[in-house]
């Protein structure tokens, strides 16, 4: 494991991580991702801090051979998909990823909603026209199904 995965794995706290991203019936598929990763429970962490705003349900912080930091803070939709308060808990979890990460390696951050059911039009417009900021970037929230194969990595381009 990366000298940062192992900062990022001590500042949440055991308690705070998980093994995979699954709720409800909507789950990422790992495959073909780095294993050098930390999968961090939003809501474990939330209870662990009394936190009480919403959240997204999982913060991800993939580690590449090559020095690379993946930030991905993901939110999982099996039925209906609110736009605003996906957007508002991505947002957060953005948040979160920020104060988590180390400065070096400068990490990438790509917010993506994992849903089950097709998202209706006026729901992906108000994803697709807002903008989650991290670092002083403002970052379009990627989309992709739950279950399928590859899901997150081919949303992150891997």
């Amino acid at each position: 494991m990366s000298a940062a995965l192992a900062r990022i794995r001590s500042k949440v706290g055991a308690d705070s991580l998980a093994e995979s991203c699954t709720r409800d019936s909507c789950r990422v598929n790992l495959e073909d991702v780095p294993a050098c990763k930390v999968i961090v429970d939003m809501d474990k962490t939330a209870a662990a801090r009394h936190a009480k705003s919403k959240r997204c349900d999982f913060v991800l912080f993939l580690y590449q051979e090559h020095g690379k930091l993946i930030v991905v803070p993901i939110e999982l939709k099996s039925g209906h998909v609110d736009g605003s308060e996906v957007v508002e808990q991505l947002r957060n979890g953005t948040k979160f990823a920020d104060c988590t990460s180390p400065a070096k390696p400068k990490p990438h951050c790509q917010p993506i909603l994992f849903h089950g059911k097709r998202i209706h039009p006026r729901q992906r417009k108000v994803l697709n026209r807002s903008k989650v900021a991290f670092r002083g970037t403002g970052l379009t929230i990627k989309t992709a199904r739950c279950g399928r194969p590859r899901n997150l990595a081919d949303a992150l381009g891997l």
